[in-house]
């Protein structure tokens, strides 16, 4: 296969994948041509948090705990994970100080978060699937702050 033929397959299962998200999902994933990637717009179905690894996965584990984890995925840094949540029940997302402080940030609505491919196991940490809910985004924060909490 030459290089541009390699690279018209990969554009065209990058869009298949937007299109997964949008008819199996109902998320606002579009394909980003310029830049290989594929964007989730926040707001309508999905809001995100995004946490420094370090705390992130003590959040996940508490989620998990309480059955509460939905998709999370891993930026390609592997130093941010985006935990994909319910819409936030605000207009404005109210991150405390105490968690900005250690770099807890709300994707605002109408933000981008970069999604991997559903099939890239590399950067979910928990992939989505059809039928499984998203963590509510209050959980989210609660479990956020309680991992700040007990890491003093």
């Amino acid at each position: 296969m030459s290089p541009r033929e390699a690279a018209n397959a990969q554009r065209l299962d990058l869009i298949a994948a937007a299109d997964w998200y949008r008819l199996k999902l109902g998320w606002s994933v579009t394909f980003d041509a310029a830049h290989r990637r594929l964007v989730l717009r926040t707001g309508d179905a999905v809001d995100a948090v995004a946490l420094p690894d370090w705390l992130a996965a003590p959040v996940v584990q508490d989620l998990e705990r309480n059955l509460q984890a939905g998709p999370v995925c891993i930026d390609s840094t592997k130093t941010w994970w985006n935990v994909l949540t319910g819409p936030c029940p605000r207009a404005h997302a109210d991150i405390s100080p105490k968690l900005r402080s250690r770099r807890v940030h709300a994707i605002p609505r109408g933000g981008q978060v970069v999604v991997p491919h559903p099939l890239d196991s590399c950067h979910w940490r928990r992939a989505p699937e059809p039928g499984n809910p998203l963590s509510p985004w209050a959980t989210v924060i609660a479990a956020a702050n309680r991992a700040v909490h007990n890491s003093h």
